[in-house]
């Protein structure tokens, strides 16, 4: 019980920002029908209990069979059987991942079915499992970070040639989408497992860091790959239903039921599967063991099904309601001012990035504190999301025009950036656009995009998850430059500080070697000089 008031009162550090920002832009600017903040609510707090009771099935089931499986990988002893763990444990957590669940349903329903949810869901999840095998093998072979992000960004950057726009914001906001509650603990307890293999060799936190970023990467090569491939597909036209106000108030619900317990099912099978094969062939967990793992499986089905039905029943709608409420009242400004602290205060409580800032802050030993962290990370999404609702207004400007730039910039700041700030700065990338980002803020964004005259509602409406997960790259990475400047000036300092020190105890330059070895010989004899 302990625990699943400690996971409520987590998510609701989450909900109740949007909440209240909700709450008083219904009442101060755009005000809701009754029927239609009611559902806001209800579907608030399905959010609510739905993901406190699936993040306690994470600790209880999830976390135990990732790290109960990084210690079985690490203890065969086998490189072969070490990388296909980690792409068939990448690719089985991803397609369990709910923020990926939420993108892919959007994805499906903006683009009339073109896009299937189980193809997006299964094609990014690939990509997942196999940047997740390519950061073991970085781990175990000690490669630098920085090589193989440049290397995996290169193949990005040529991917993102051959590939219509569109799918630039499909592949950067899946990037995003994929690293939520269930994968960043997972992954994070993986590669800490497989870091110990080089624990002998006096190895620091930096190879624990970066599997997260890999796994982002991992989602954008996938998408972009699957859209230089199939060249001859066509997307259709959105079906014209969106976000309509329903005849009666829980009919959104009970549409989202039948699709959450199935969709949820096939989401959470695949793991226990796995696990079922392990305990069977290798494990042999005792019954106590074994039995929590289960039951918590279960907690993580329910809780996905509540978090399904909420957000598709009341909490999306009601973002891209205020969204289109905000366009209307023909006050760009207003709009771009909204989305900033809409920004702020979703990224400071998401549970993801909590428990990326708590690992960083222990596996530093406390030298890098998490509210800065913290304090940097919200700047940079409250910006990327004021950015996002700017590039709606701006006719003709594409995702690109962002990105390019942005990623060139931190592909040179990589250059120069510790190796320790680079990982996290990657990671965080990944976990800041949570859940609230993959569902509220990116429903806002589209009910902009529906709402201004000359925009795409497939084009400008995705892109958001993108640019909130390009953030922490920038903003992360000028914290590392900034510590690694401090700590270069505190060098100098010390250095500066030594020298009339050694001054003062040099030898004097009139003295013999011979009278100076006299006198450091008396020093010895006599106990009344201290050396």
């Amino acid at each position: 019980m302990g625990t699943f008031t400690e996971k409520l009162k987590e998510v609701l550090a989450s909900i109740l920002p949007v909440t209240l920002f909700v709450t008083i832009l219904h009442f101060a600017v755009t005000p809701l029908t009754g029927q239609q903040f009611g559902q806001f609510l209800l579907g608030a707090f399905l959010v609510l209990a739905g993901l406190s009771i699936f993040l306690v099935g994470v600790d209880l089931g999830a976390t135990p069979i990732g790290r109960y499986s990084g210690q079985f990988l690490v203890t065969s002893n086998k490189l072969p059987l070490l990388l296909a763990g980690g792409l068939v444990l990448g690719f089985l957590i991803s397609i369990a991942e709910p923020d990926l669940q939420i993108l892919a349903s959007q994805v499906q329903q903006l683009t009339g079915g073109s896009i299937t949810k189980w193809q997006m869901v299964i094609i990014v999840s690939v990509g997942v499992g196999i940047l997740v095998m390519v950061g073991f093998w970085r781990i175990i072979r000690r490669i630098r970070f920085r090589y193989i992000i440049w290397g995996s960004y290169g193949i990005i950057l040529i991917l993102a040639i051959l590939n219509k726009p569109l799918f630039h914001d499909f592949a950067f906001d899946a990037s995003g989408a994929t690293t939520g509650a269930i994968t960043t603990p997972f992954v994070l307890a993986l590669a800490a497992g497989v870091a110990q293999i080089t624990a002998t060799r006096q190895e620091d936190a930096r190879d624990q860091f970066g599997i997260v970023g890999l796994a982002s990467a991992g989602a954008i090569l996938a998408v972009l790959a699957q859209g230089a491939i199939q060249k001859s597909f066509k997307l259709g036209t959105p079906p014209d239903v969106g976000w309509q106000t329903p005849g009666s108030f829980f009919e959104p619900f009970q549409k989202a039921t039948g699709l959450s317990l199935r969709d949820s099912l096939l989401c959470i099978i695949p793991l226990v599967i796995v696990f079922f094969v392990l305990q069977t062939l290798v494990l042999k967990l005792r019954r106590r063991e074994t039995t929590r793992i289960y039951v918590g499986m279960f907690f993580c089905y329910l809780g996905l099904v509540l978090f399904t039905i909420g957000v598709m029943g009341g909490f999306m709608s009601t973002g891209h309601l205020l969204g289109t409420s905000l366009v209307l009242k023909n006050k760009p400004a207003l709009t771009i001012i909204a989305g900033f602290f809409l920004g702020m205060v979703t990224v400071i409580a998401e549970p993801a990035v909590h428990v990326l800032t708590l690992s960083i802050e222990e596996e530093t030993d406390g030298i890098i504190p998490r509210k800065i962290v913290l304090a940097f990370l919200s700047v940079g999404v409250a910006f990327s999301v004021a950015l996002a609702v700017g590039r709606i207004y701006i006719s003709g400007m594409e995702l690109w025009h962002i990105l390019l730039p942005g990623y060139t910039l931190i592909m040179i700041m990589s250059y120069f950036t510790p190796d320790l700030f680079l990982g996290i700065a990657f990671d965080a990338g990944g976990v800041a656009s949570g859940p609230m980002t993959a569902t509220f803020i990116l429903a806002f964004t589209q009910g902009i995009a529906a709402g201004v005259s000359h925009a795409d509602l497939l084009l400008d409406g995705f892109g958001v998850v993108a640019l909130v997960a390009m953030a922490p790259l920038i903003t992360l990475q000028i914290l590392g430059l900034i510590s690694m400047w401090k700590t270069k000036q505190a060098n100098q300092q010390n250095d500066q500080d030594e020298l009339p020190a050694m001054a003062a105890t040099a030898p004097d330059a009139n003295e013999t070697p011979l009278e100076l070895g006299a006198s450091e010989l008396k020093k010895e004899e006599d106990p009344n000089v201290k050396p």
